[in-house]
């Protein structure tokens, strides 16, 4: 993999909360660079851009950075733009990873910039991770209907709720969470690269259970998706694998039999653990919450 990019103490020092982190082919998109979206270097982000095809030469957003990245995948991409993130001299409250080609839209509310929205959604609530639902697959409808079947307490009209499914489209990740949950598994890029968010998803419940929210009024549209390779046909080697090396991230909260539990039903049944999880069940993250491992890890597990 020949990768470019910052070394530790490189890139921006600055009293910004939020970096949004992508890749895309040369330059940040046009759909990115409105001031509703990022193109605005006067609010409170920064952005990094790993650039695949081509070394970006047009810098007239000082607030934006590019990273080199030829050859890499989706999964090691994000992993390189992560590790490139972690050696700045900044910590931000957020590391927000999104695809290139997303735009944001707010089914009640087209007043306010639905970037800007989000962004006072994580501060008002500083949940571990934040998501948002992509309507072209239904994960929204889906969870309500898991919700109902499970006879779990929702209300329809709420702004999020809790959750362990979330799409890799559009995610927030809170400081303390992030270097406890990445970088991705890179190990099966080459049978699906769906895998690295599915070794995610199971990490997320095992690690903060309990702290995810779900919004249900913010959605990412996307465009076309670039060829890639795809498959939902995840072995138990595949989920030994993405539970590998959790306890190196259990805290004082945490309990090995209540870990053990969780990694024991995702390697016997997969995602159909995923849909049966009482985590399914657990209220959404009370606001401004400690941000660390295994907070809820054994709350409704029997």
């Amino acid at each position: 993999m020949s990768t470019e990019g910052p070394t530790a103490g490189d890139g921006p020092t600055s009293s910004h909360r939020f970096l949004y982190l992508l890749q895309t082919e040369k330059c940040i998109p046009s759909n990115l660079r409105t001031n509703e979206a990022l193109g605005n270097g006067n609010l409170d982000f920064d952005v990094l851009v790993l650039s695949f095809k081509h070394p970006c030469d047009d810098h007239a957003l000082s607030h934006v950075q590019y990273i080199s990245g030829a050859s890499t995948t989706w999964t090691t991409g994000r992993n390189l733009l992560f590790e490139t993130a972690m050696k700045w001299n900044t910590t931000y409250l957020y590391y927000i990873f999104m695809d290139d080609d997303v735009m944001l839209e707010d089914s009640e509310d087209r007043t306010v910039s639905p970037w800007r929205k989000f962004e006072a959604f994580l501060l008002s609530v500083e949940p571990a991770i934040a998501a948002t639902d992509l309507q072209s697959q239904d994960l929204l409808g889906r969870l309500r209907r898991t919700h109902k079947a499970k006879g779990c307490a929702r209300r329809e009209d709420a702004a999020y709720i809790g959750t362990l499914w979330y799409d890799a489209i559009f995610n927030a990740f809170h400081a303390k969470a992030v270097k406890h949950l990445l970088p991705y598994i890179s190990t099966f890029d080459q049978q699906t690269w769906w895998a690295s968010q599915m070794g995610l998803i199971v990490r997320s419940e095992i690690l903060f259970r309990g702290q995810i929210a779900f919004l249900t009024k913010i959605h990412p549209r996307s465009g076309q998706s670039r060829p890639y390779p795809r498959n939902l046909n995840f072995t138990p080697d595949m989920y030994r694998q993405f539970t590998s090396g959790l306890d190196a991230h259990f805290g004082p909260k945490c309990r090995t039999t209540c870990a053990q539990a969780m990694i024991d039903q995702w390697i016997a049944f997969g995602t159909n653990h995923g849909w049966d999880s009482v985590s399914l069940c657990l209220p959404p993250p009370p606001a401004h919450d400690p941000v660390e491992p295994c907070l809820y890890q054994c709350d409704l597990l029997k």
